[in-house]
């Protein structure tokens, strides 16, 4: 069912024309109040009917978002995603992570439905404005190797840098649509990899599983010094680990890399091409 606006009321339309002219399309409660000169309940009580008229979503409690009317009828937007995801979490920390970091970095050309947040601070999955959120738990200390970067002219977000996601990618590809996904954006951006830090990311990350699966992907594409793949190599045990975790438990056996190679390399020698 489509869900139409309906009248703003003179109240609605002080408010919202004057927070936009503001440049805030996220706002608190406090910032509602400001404007309308009023208290606390009868703000609040504004606010809970133009949510019901779809004029704003309430993304925490104490703060909006003003839905743009170019979000139409069924209010959709994906500019504002990665902002959104940013105040639905702060001011706990945070990084935007796998598929969503791969959009951010312009390793996939995939478009994604669900912005994917790592985090120290336990939160349920939420849908906001056709976006879905997951948040993926993590230890305060492992949240490294992130930067900012402009998710729109006005904006910034926190998201992995880009030896950080290949590494986060690599140990959970299920979170990044596949090792296909993580190896194409690998080769896309293979000319501004830093492989040494790359390198240290991933003794840093301590994962055997990891280090097996990328070191195979630099010597498949023959990326990356030499001896970056043998610092790789150094880590590799005798245990077998499957090359895609997303992907059935089958495939032969690789040794020098100790991988089950339940994908087919040449396959990704043809994603590459595309």
């Amino acid at each position: 069912m489509k869900r139409l606006k309906r009248p703003l009321g003179s109240q609605g339309s002080l408010l919202l024309t004057t927070l936009a002219g503001e440049g805030k399309d996220i706002f608190t409660l406090e910032d509602a109040q400001k404007v309308l000169k009023t208290d606390k309940g009868a703000v609040m009580t504004l606010l809970s009917r133009l949510e019901d008229k779809n004029w704003v979503v309430r993304l925490t409690p104490g703060k909006y978002l003003i839905v743009p009317l170019s979000a139409g009828e069924e209010a959709e937007f994906t500019e504002d995603w990665f902002i959104i995801g940013r105040h639905l979490i702060e001011p706990a920390p945070y990084y935007f992570s796998y598929y969503s970091a791969l959009s951010l970095h312009e390793m996939t050309t995939q478009p994604i439905m669900t912005i994917y947040v790592t985090t120290p601070k336990r939160r349920r999955e939420v849908k906001v404005l056709g976006a879905t959120y997951r948040f993926v738990y993590t230890k305060p200390e492992k949240i490294w190797g992130i930067e900012e970067i402009w998710a729109k002219p006005t904006e910034k977000v926190k998201v992995s840098d880009l030896e950080r996601t290949i590494i986060d990618c690599l140990s959970n590809p299920k979170l990044c649509g596949g090792i296909s996904e993580v190896a194409k954006g690998i080769w896309i951006k293979r000319g501004e990899i830093d492989f040494e830090k790359l390198s240290s990311y991933v003794m840093r990350f301590g994962s055997k599983a990891v280090a097996k699966r990328l070191g195979f992907l630099l010597e498949l594409f023959e990326i990356g010094p030499q001896k970056i793949r043998k610092e790789l190599k150094q880590m590799v045990t005798s245990t077998f680990v499957l090359f895609d975790p997303s992907l059935p438990n089958k495939g032969r056996y690789q040794s020098k890399w100790r991988l089950r190679m339940n994908l087919n390399p040449q396959e990704l020698k043809e994603i590459i091409k595309t």
